[in-house]
């Protein structure tokens, strides 16, 4: 029996090696397209925790400044010290923080800012206010990484009576019993 010749790999003029190469570049394609998709949804995902955390930072400075708002409104006299710039000579609750969720720790801050309420020709005076109304400036103090800022028109009004509104029945008037 005559046995067979031995093929030496050297001088084999074969595909040896071939499917392997093109199994590492299949296996490598398919890791980098993995790895995109991977970063793709890391991606959305932090998007949407941003979205989250960014509403979040708008309803607690939105909460900040309906908390203040009776304490803002009961010391209108304190405004003209408050919008003054001097930061030494601002009472002891002011600004007005707060803590909503209950872990002692201030959630938002609330200062007070005068609007444009001068006549004109006179120029602006950010630090004086006219006509009891200010901005109420709520900051969220929690999320850092997007903080949001709410402001809000206060208006305080006088004392005194609309006469108007007592008069009976008819017309624009509340219908009321002093007649």
């Amino acid at each position: 029996m005559k046995s067979r010749p031995t093929r030496d790999a050297r001088h084999d003029p074969g595909q040896r090696g071939s499917a392997m190469l093109l199994v590492a570049t299949l296996l490598v394609a398919l890791l980098a397209g993995g790895a995109v998709a991977l970063y793709v949804q890391l991606q959305g995902t932090k998007s949407a925790g941003l979205v989250k955390a960014s509403k979040n930072s708008l309803f607690c400075a939105e909460a900040g400044v309906i908390a203040s708002r009776p304490t803002l409104a009961l010391n209108y006299l304190t405004w003209p010290v408050l919008l003054d710039g001097i930061a030494t000579n601002d009472p002891t609750w002011y600004p007005l923080s707060g803590d909503l969720d209950g872990d002692g720790v201030n959630d938002y801050e609330v200062t007070i800012k005068d609007n444009d309420d001068e006549v004109p020709p006179a120029p602006d005076d950010p630090t004086f206010d006219n006509d009891r109304r200010v901005f109420a400036v709520g900051r969220c103090l929690k999320n850092t990484d997007v903080s949001r800022q709410v402001m809000e028109l206060l208006i305080v009004g006088g004392g005194g009576y609309v006469y108007r509104n007592q008069a009976g029945g008819g017309g624009w008037n509340t219908g009321n019993q002093n007649q």
